[in-house]
């Protein structure tokens, strides 16, 4: 099992004292998740809203913790290809290994969010199309000294992109929510998995897994893979102040979400999340959220979850800490408390 640290965060002016403080804040949780031994630390890209949007660039704020770091692998939670330019994305993230000392994990994936799609001026309708041509041009850019490319949006021709990674090639995870596409191709392809839970129930998550798995057999990908579970977490002195004290925090990060999503994603590919500006709204901490799709508790509740997300097939919890204006010290006590008395009785 293995513990990373996830930043998707939401900026409140009223609980935060100013965007550049913000950043502090996320680099010091990752400084603290490197001291205790985490895996990777992940940062999600999104745009124009409090939902995520102060992490426009996930190699920026990369680099920054690359540089505050030591051992602690960089991961993008995800990037959203089909809104860049691909040999951008190649450069960028090329630089960000190298800064790093190869400690890149490459998480992609195609966003569900209309109001980004459209002021990026993409149609949802292409996002597949968009998305895979993207893959491809940065897995040419990063493993060919010269490549040609001709996609339907993008052709390239006789380029030579630098610099390249450290790495071979930075291990690849895909995040899939709902589509079955999204799995089916993630394992075809033979990457790692990522997941939020929290937009889903426990079975539907086993099942998408297994289907993920199933896809993977079938095209001959033998090694176990990783994958990925993202988790709101809080970890505090007793049950009832674990309980309580996000509790309020909690919320307005979902109405954060609901705020950034009040059009349902458009097409075909996008059916399956037509309710899901509907289901954002009628996220209830009690019941709904918590305590079975968050880990938020005591010590021993966390261990007791963790059990239980072990139990489905997910092999590298990602706690995602700091939402809805919690207080830096309290996250900070939260982390500290997780890394002393949760996770050695893991490890054991």
């Amino acid at each position: 099992m293995k513990f990373s640290l996830f930043h998707l965060p939401s900026f409140f002016p009223q609980f935060h004292r100013s965007e550049a403080q913000f950043y502090e804040d996320m680099l010091h949780e990752t400084e603290t998740a490197d001291a205790y031994g985490f895996h990777s630390a992940w940062f999600a890209e999104h745009h124009f809203h409090p939902y995520g949007g102060h992490i426009p660039s996930v190699p920026v704020l990369g680099a920054a913790a690359a540089q505050r770091t030591k051992n602690i692998r960089i991961g993008s939670g995800i990037a959203l290809l089909p809104l860049q330019d691909p040999i951008r994305l190649a450069e960028e993230y090329a630089m960000l290994d190298c800064l790093s000392g190869g400690r890149l994990e490459f998480g992609i994936g195609r966003g569900f969010q209309k109001m980004e799609y459209d002021a990026f001026q993409r149609d949802m309708g292409d996002s597949r199309t968009l998305f895979e041509e993207a893959h491809d041009i940065i897995l040419n850019a990063w493993t060919k000294e010269r490549f040609s490319y001709v996609g339907k949006f993008r052709t390239v021709h006789n380029l030579s992109v630098i610099p390249k990674p450290v790495q071979k090639l930075p291990p690849i995870y895909v995040a899939c929510i709902f589509t079955p596409d999204s799995f089916t191709w993630t394992g075809k392809m033979g990457y790692n998995l990522m997941v939020v839970p929290y937009a889903a129930s426990a079975e539907f998550i086993v099942d998408r897994i297994n289907f993920y798995r199933d896809a993977r057999q079938a095209h001959g990908h033998k090694a176990a893979p990783e994958i990925l579970g993202v988790y709101h977490f809080y970890c505090g002195e007793t049950a009832e102040k674990a309980k309580e004290e996000p509790r309020e925090a909690l919320m307005r990060y979902v109405g954060a979400v609901v705020a950034a999503n009040q059009e349902a994603a458009y097409s075909d590919q996008y059916a399956i999340y037509k309710s899901l500006p509907d289901a954002f709204a009628g996220m209830a901490y009690e019941g709904y959220l918590y305590p079975n799709r968050v880990i938020i508790g005591d010590p021993d509740q966390c261990v007791e979850r963790i059990q239980q997300i072990r139990s489905m097939g997910i092999t590298n919890i990602s706690l995602l800490p700091n939402f809805g204006g919690l207080d830096h010290t309290k996250i900070m006590a939260s982390l500290d408390r997780f890394a002393k008395q949760v996770m050695p009785r893991i490890k054991s």
